[in-house]
């Protein structure tokens, strides 16, 4: 009987550690976050807010983005075998991100992974910053067409 109580005693360690793992695991779901009616600074045209919001997206990890329409943006970020796509519906002075779809991120129809929720947070601020980049969007101001940004690659100044 002592034998049978030292077994359960080693285990009982063992059965905490598993249980608290499943629960922290648990605690990374998190209502799906959607950045709704962010501003832009200053003014801008619809196309320097597309290439504000390309630059943004470039500034952070992972993103590729794809025009769909003249105001939409569908955007791509994938790392380690997970994938989420979010559209950016935007005019001259906001902009949403909306959940579009995910893989491996868990998402059940209303949660999901907080590193979902960490990266949407991360591009609506660098858009919100003004792009991310060292150009600001010109309203005019006669710097040319430097804003102008390339689908893919940095952002390059002439000067």
């Amino acid at each position: 009987m002592i034998h049978r109580r030292d077994t359960l005693r080693g285990f009982l360690p063992v059965l905490v550690a598993i249980g608290g793992g499943i629960g922290l695991g648990a605690c990374r779901a998190q209502p799906v976050y959607e950045a709704t009616n962010g501003q832009f600074q200053g003014r801008g045209s619809l196309a320097e807010r597309e290439a504000l919001i390309r630059r943004a997206a470039a500034s952070q990890p992972g993103w590729s983005v794809q025009s769909m329409r003249p105001g939409l943006l569908r955007a791509t970020n994938t790392w380690r075998g997970h994938q989420m796509t979010v559209d950016i519906a935007f005019d001259v002075r906001t902009f949403t991100i909306r959940y579009v779809n995910s893989v491996n991120l868990d998402y059940d129809g209303a949660r999901i992974h907080q590193n979902y929720n960490t990266r949407v947070q991360a591009l609506e601020r660098a858009i919100m910053a003004g792009g991310g980049a060292a150009l600001p969007v010109s309203s005019g101001g006669g710097r040319g067409n430097l804003d102008a940004v390339p689908v893919s690659g940095p952002v390059v100044s002439g000067e």
